[in-house]
């Protein structure tokens, strides 16, 4: 009996070891998932905050910026129109030569109120350039303590005017946009070519001979990146709601037409013809003809304007989704690499592929169905394998306009 004993003691048997093996790959199987699971939370809780951020941010400094916007609520105090403010839909870039099917982003002009660090800077540009062209001889010390003691002189008024459009964004990433801004005074002319100076609110496009692209680009800065979409509404007398997350421009897609009740992409307030068909920025409805332009009267204003920004995820964070076939021009559903990780709606949304906006109707396994293209007045285009899908977080506010004035005011 002890011999048996002491054979049993000296070790395990196949099948307790095999037991044994199995309980502990059961453990590491276990604490393997948790930790993936908690490493996926902290990613996704950490991508969830840059975008809120990031919206946040967005909304604010949009908000800043439309609500200085000025204007009258009669007219009858101004003299002349020096509160316009126009809205046009033009190809983003603002190429020179118009392209058939081009993305198109809407160019803000409007009169707002200037803080005086922005006023004083504007001043201190323009002072400094009259310095250098009077004596070019003078060194950058001096051109600047001239320009000082001018402006010493010169009283802040307080308004100006703004300019403001999206643009792509540099770099390999065609689906990112930056807003860019550009403040100026009243009356104040720029160089647009040899010998040539414009005032950029006297040109009724953007993008032509008068005022190009480019110099459109180098008068502006950009004031928020990183940025898929950015879209205006413009509640009208007509409007009864701010409509559908189809938003503005869908109103200027191939065969798609804009509700009668639904905010404006565009907006004149001169009414003064200069919004009279696509190639110019939209048709508005209530313009009256060039006579309108200098009669401050019959001025009109918006109640309010809807803002939507779609603002991306980090460049360094996991994409939202990829590509796992070629699209065409003519596709109308999306192969996804990993459909369950995808974070877009399983009822329907909006994704961008590159510098197209698609939406999609649902979302069935790795499979975005019922795909409309080229939305939110974007290029239709072909898509390779692995492009990235993003999704992005949509921010929408509304900024009121105090000094709002309808047609019949007077």
């Amino acid at each position: 009996m002890s011999g048996v004993a002491g054979s049993r003691s000296r070790g395990f048997t196949l099948i307790e070891l095999v037991v044994v093996m199995g309980i502990l790959s059961g453990f590491l199987v276990m604490l393997v998932s948790l930790v993936d699971s908690g490493l996926t939370m902290f990613r996704d809780g950490e991508t969830s905050q840059v975008l809120a951020d990031r919206g946040a941010r967005a909304q604010q400094v949009v908000r800043d910026e439309l609500s200085r916007l000025r204007g009258s609520a009669t007219g009858r105090d101004r003299q002349a129109v020096e509160d316009r403010l126009v809205v046009q839909v033009l190809p983003v870039g603002l190429p020179y030569t118009r392209a058939r099917g081009a993305t198109l982003v809407q160019v803000l002009r409007g009169a707002v109120h200037l803080s005086p660090d922005r006023e004083l800077a504007i001043v201190g540009k323009r002072l400094a350039a009259e310095v250098l062209q009077e004596d070019p001889t003078l060194t950058p010390e001096e051109i600047v303590a001239e320009a000082d003691k001018r402006a010493a002189s010169e009283p802040l008024r307080g308004i100006g005017n703004l300019l403001m459009l999206p643009w792509r964004q540099e770099g390999d990433d065609d689906a990112l946009l930056e807003l860019r801004a550009g403040w100026f005074l009243p009356g104040q002319r720029i160089p647009s070519g040899p010998d040539r100076f414009v005032d950029p609110f006297d040109v009724v496009v953007p993008g032509g001979e008068e005022l190009p692209g480019i110099t459109v680009y180098e008068m502006t800065r950009p004031i928020l990146s990183d940025l898929l979409h950015v879209e205006f509404g413009l509640w009208s007398q007509r409007t009864t709601s701010w409509g559908d997350a189809r938003g503005p421009l869908h109103g200027f897609q191939s065969g798609a037409t804009a509700r009668f009740s639904d905010p404006l992409a565009i907006w004149d307030s001169a009414r003064g013809g200069w919004l009279v068909d696509a190639s110019q920025g939209g048709e508005f409805a209530f313009d009256l003809g060039p006579l309108s332009e200098a009669d401050p009267t019959d001025d009109i204003h918006p109640h309010a304007i809807l803002c939507r920004v779609v603002v991306a995820q980090d460049r360094d964070a996991a994409p939202e989704g990829l590509l796992a076939r070629f699209v065409g021009a003519d596709d109308t559903t999306v192969y996804l690499y990993d459909g369950a990780g995808f974070p877009g709606a399983g009822d329907g949304g909006y994704v961008k592929l590159g510098g197209e906006w698609i939406r999609y109707a649902s979302l069935e396994g790795d499979r975005l169905l019922g795909c409309k293209r080229g939305q939110r007045a974007t290029k239709i285009l072909e898509h390779a394998a692995g492009t990235v899908v993003n999704v992005g977080r949509t921010v929408e506010f509304v900024v009121p306009v105090l000094h709002a004035k309808d047609d019949w005011n007077g």
